[in-house]
């Protein structure tokens, strides 16, 4: 359950994403807010992404 919160991948990637996300919900216009959530989705898939290659070179190796 915890493997996710010790890979250094994760916390990079999430203080960014994270303070996007806030920036986006607060200054988007009403009718935009629910976009916010778009930073939350491309967060896991550069985050999966980047775990897929890494995986994909040790393998190469």
């Amino acid at each position: 359950m915890f493997k996710d919160f010790k890979n250094k991948r994760y916390w990079i990637l999430m203080p960014p994403f994270l303070l996007i996300s806030i920036i986006l919900a607060i200054y988007l216009p009403p009718k935009l807010k629910p976009f916010a959530i778009l930073s939350v989705i491309v967060f896991w898939i550069v985050y999966y992404t980047w775990n897929y290659f890494s995986k994909k070179r040790a393998d190469e190796n």
